[in-house]
């Protein structure tokens, strides 16, 4: 058996793959924010009804 010197593992010394994604994932978060809706009607969800708990209402029987 021979032994080997102990190398650590390499830090990061490259921050700029980090950045570059850092700046993605932030741009794509704030064009997520804006985007408009789709208009079309397909995707269009009604309103959640809420009481005045603020709780969402999972009947539509009357109360």
């Amino acid at each position: 058996m021979t032994h080997s010197a102990i190398t650590p593992a390499p830090a990061l010394s490259r921050p700029g793959p980090l950045f570059a994604l850092a700046l993605a994932l932030a741009v794509g978060f704030a064009l997520g924010q804006v985007w408009p809706e789709p208009q079309d009607g397909i995707s269009a969800v009604a309103p959640l009804q809420e009481d005045w708990h603020g709780n969402v209402k999972r009947s539509t029987w009357p109360d």
